[in-house]
């Protein structure tokens, strides 16, 4: 495209260059700013953005064409928590030789001391660059002398030779914001898709035309003002799918006299460069060097799930993964010796030995919980940042990522399941939900006796299923047993007698913990009566949704189910005076189900409660009263059963 570029721009021999102006200047720091204590308009702010202004443009000669990103930006520090914003990156991507450039960076620190004003610049000490992914480097630096109440501000300006790559702008952070301020200038050429997000509208939007030379430049310019922080609320994906945020996209270019020439694409046609991509699908159709272990893995297996089983057990076990996600593989033989790799060497590597065992394997993109939706109605790659396989075994599709060794065949990581996944394949290509197979699942069996003194003692027995087992298996294997079980009692009144845990290492198994224990302050003793809630663990003991409304869904991950069952023996002389009522709520559709009983035989107590979530997303309209469930949840397991004596 640059080339394309250059070819129209030789002809014209003209500079585009469209600056606009920042609303304030660097270095004027109003004193009523530098005096702020607190923020009016959010008194909890730890921080203000009190200027973001950004400026993007074109700038094309008959020998050079180059995308240049401009930004200026003016912090308040409130509180010590605010001073975080003294540490900053620039996000540059590359690709083969070439690398976006920054220059003109430039940061000071403002304090007010004495009633004079002190200025501290930023040294190179304080600049430096690391690597973020296979694409992006990050330009960090530090800003100096930083403390509550300073101002701190910085500007610099990003060069790019990768013109399709037009800056996208967010208006909201987690910290109040009093004036964003974006302008973004396209030559008449440029096609660009723009699509607004989140739940707070920009203040003003135009559009204007300005000429320059033998065209137009259309300068698109948006102001939001006093943008509230953005709240995290519990059961999010991530926050860059909820905050307010312009995104551009570079459609096609459409040169006077020229063929209109295609950037974004659509999906098909990205279906067709990575089935062709040496780093992709030929990895997939090439490496021949895995045969020979191939054929030692499925050596005397016939059925093709028990092969792809054996091929998935053997990647699962024997490859480390590295904590990168990415969807491109380097080198797989060398992924291979090393026995590490990324989510893309190791998956890309399962494709690999799944497709030399002759099995009909494809790869899936998808976006992963942390890194946002994907927005379908726009075919952008960049809107993916993990792979993983499947392969189609009769009626039974199998989604399959042998990243993590404590999950069976067929169940993705949590952090995988987020809409959408598109799969790769010259006859099936398409788009796949990325449902979860399994539950989030807990049963918890205790068989107690009560003493007189309020003492319980017997046995707590745990069953882990899904994703929760998978939790316990990670946490255990992570920190050994003996650390494992500190961190599992740290909120418990329990002195243990006994553990022992079962299945651990056998990951197609329920897991399982049981414990020997005395619990001795669960009960409150009066006089002559025990008061006694019959949840010893597992009680919801406050709302998670604490906030009347809701602005974003709520994404569970996964379906869950808690069963909690509780025998227990009454000590001689005592007798009922008090049972909780049964109860059952229902959420409309069966979205969520919780219910409690108690039964009585003899001097033994049976008590068994349920709480089900039974889908994994639950959009604003149903927030109400999901959290009036919670509520009654909440409300139940907090009674208490009276015991008298008699």
């Amino acid at each position: 495209m640059r080339a394309l570029m250059l070819g129209l721009m030789a002809t014209l021999s003209v500079h585009i260059v469209c600056a606009q102006k920042s609303p304030v200047k660097f270095g004027d720091i109003p004193l009523e700013d530098l005096k702020m204590k607190v923020y009016d308009k959010d008194s909890s702010a730890a921080a203000v953005m009190l200027v973001d202004y950004g400026e993007a443009y074109v700038s094309v000669t008959a020998i050079n064409a180059s995308l240049v990103f401009e930004r200026h930006v003016r912090i308040k520090i409130l509180t010590k928590e605010g001073m975080s914003w003294a540490d900053a990156g620039i996000p540059l991507y590359h690709s083969g030789s070439a690398e976006e450039r920054v220059t003109k960076l430039k940061a000071t620190t403002y304090n007010l001391e004495n009633g004079k004003i002190v200025e501290t610049d930023m040294s190179k000490d304080g600049i430096f660059k690391e690597k973020f992914n296979r694409n992006i480097n990050l330009q960090k630096f530090t800003l100096p002398n930083v403390k509550e109440g300073s101002v701190i501000e910085y500007s610099y300006t990003v060069t790019s030779e990768f013109l399709s790559n037009f800056p996208n702008w967010q208006f909201q952070y987690d910290i109040p914001v009093r004036w964003s301020e974006y302008w973004a200038m396209f030559p008449e050429f440029f096609f660009f898709e723009k699509y607004m997000q989140g739940y707070i509208a920009p203040t003003s939007y135009e559009i204007k035309n300005k000429a320059n030379s033998d065209f137009q430049i259309q300068a698109h310019h948006w102001i939001s003002k006093d943008v509230p922080a953005f709240k995290e609320e519990p059961f999010m994906t991530c926050e860059d799918d909820y905050v307010s945020k312009i995104n551009l996209a570079l459609s096609h270019i459409s040169f006077p006299g020229q063929p209109v020439r295609e950037i974004m694409g659509t999906w098909s046609k990205l279906n067709t460069v990575l089935l062709e991509s040496e780093s992709f699908g030929k990895a997939i159709s090439g490496s021949n060097f895995l045969k020979k272990k191939v054929e030692e893995i499925t050596t005397g297996v016939t059925d093709p799930q028990q092969k792809a089983a054996a091929i998935f057990s053997y990647v699962r076990n024997n490859m480390e993964w590295d904590g990168v996600k990415d969807k491109y593989t380097d080198n797989l033989k060398k992924v291979f010796e090393s026995k590490k790799g990324t989510t893309a060497d190791i998956n890309l590597l399962l494709g690999a030995m799944l497709d030399k065992a002759d099995l009909p394997v494809e790869m899936m993109l998808l976006s992963t919980r942390d890194h946002g939706f994907v927005r379908e109605t726009y075919p952008m790659e960049e809107q993916f940042n993990y792979v993983i396989c499947t392969v189609k075994i009769g009626d039974k599709r199998l989604l399959l990522d042998a990243t993590d060794k404590y999950l069976p065949i067929g169940i993705l990581p949590e952090r995988c399941l987020n809409g959408q996944g598109l799969v790769i394949s010259k006859i099936n290509h398409g788009w796949i939900s990325l449902d979860a197979k399994a539950k989030s699942k807990t049963v918890v069996s205790s068989d107690l006796v009560l003493k007189e003194s309020g003492e319980l003692t017997g046995k707590v027995n745990y069953t882990f299923d899904g994703y929760d087992a998978h939790r316990v298996r990670k946490d255990y294997f992570a920190k050994g047993e003996t650390d494992y079980l500190k961190k599992f009692l740290e909120d418990k009144t329990w002195e243990i007698q006994k553990s022992e845990f079962q299945n651990l290492k056998e990951i197609d198994q329920n897991a399982k913990q049981l414990h020997e224990l005395i619990i001795s302050e669960h009960c409150t003793l009066a006089g002559n009566v025990i008061y006694l809630n019959p949840y010893v663990t597992s009680q919801v003991k406050e709302n998670i949704f604490k906030h009347e409304k809701r602005e974003y869904p709520v994404d569970f991950g996964s379906p869950a189910d808690r069963t909690y069952m509780c025998k227990i023996v009454l000590p001689e002389g005592y007798a009922v005076d008090e049972l909780p009522k049964p109860k059952v709520i229902v959420l409309p559709g069966n979205a969520a189900k919780f219910s409690y009983n108690i039964s009585q035989t003899g001097n033994v107590l049976n008590v068994i409660s349920m709480l089900q979530i039974n889908k994994a997303l639950f959009l604003q309209d149903e927030y109400p009263h999901l959290r009036e469930f919670y509520n009654q949840v909440v409300a139940k397991q907090s009674e208490q059963i009276v015991l008298k004596r008699k």
